[in-house]
């Protein structure tokens, strides 16, 4: 019997995030079946999760080898976050025009939240309410299908991001800065402080590039690794 389409949506969901969030390497090699078990979902479910990443890049099938996580694009981490940058200078500066106090409270409860697992150096969480806090914006500016769309281009540009996390020597601190920084110019409703933060928050992949290639060289198509 088939199980149910929600059953696949579920194990797109979570094999995406473990690559995302690294718990599935670049260039690792996997199969259905280590998956199936580490889910505890069906095999079909599986299979059609790994089709749907495959078309987004994520999964690599090489003949007679196997299926592997896919190494990542710089170009394609590039040219998302020029997508990004685009789009949320615009994003934050609808979102300025109709916030209220209380939205403005809650981004400051998440920056409260940043700060502790900042403090812990819990990556995982910390990245989790980074995504939180820039969905919001989309959510009060009513661009939330926007949101949704960008996650299909996203996905180089996420794991960039969180591997950045993971590497020694890379300060978490800038990017917790930029945020309060955010919410002051959103506070005051300044459309060139708001974008010209927007830019800097986004390019500081350009700064930590050089860094993490470094570092995990391994992890990165060996064709994409300048820019």
């Amino acid at each position: 019997m088939a199980q149910p389409e929600n059953y696949q949506d579920e194990a797109y969901a979570r094999i995406k995030k473990m690559i995302i969030t690294l718990e599935l390497r670049p260039g690792q090699r996997i199969t259905t079946k280590e998956l199936q078990t580490k889910l505890a979902i069906g095999t079909t479910p599986v299979r059609e999760a790994i089709i749907r990443l495959r078309r987004e890049g994520l999964f690599l099938v090489i003949p007679q080898s196997g299926t592997y996580v896919s190494k990542i694009n710089l170009d394609e981490v590039y040219q998302a976050r020029y997508v990004r940058e685009n789009l949320e200078s615009l994003i934050f500066q609808d979102a300025a025009k109709v916030i209220t106090p209380a939205q403005i409270a809650e981004l400051e409860q998440n920056l409260q939240l940043q700060a502790i697992y900042l403090q812990a150096k819990n990556y995982d969480q910390f990245f989790s309410l980074d995504e939180q806090f820039h969905e919001y914006f989309y959510e009060i500016s009513n661009k939330k299908f926007v949101w949704n769309w960008l996650q299909l281009l996203n996905a180089q540009f996420n794991r960039f991001r969180y591997l950045r996390l993971e590497i020694s020597g890379l300060n978490w601190n800038e990017i917790y800065t930029q945020h309060q920084a955010l919410i002051e110019a959103l506070k005051e409703n300044d459309p060139k402080a708001l974008k010209k933060m927007v830019k800097s928050h986004l390019h500081l992949v350009d700064s930590d590039v050089k860094v993490v290639l470094e570092a995990v060289p391994e992890y990165f198509e060996p064709e994409t690794t300048t820019h």
